[in-house]
């Protein structure tokens, strides 16, 4: 996913871009 290192955002994105690969 995207890499994003800003107060776990980086989590977030990681979590939100798997989240869309699944369900998109």
């Amino acid at each position: 996913g995207t890499e994003v290192k800003l107060n776990g955002e980086d989590l977030l994105i990681m979590k939100e871009s798997d989240i869309m690969g699944i369900i998109g």
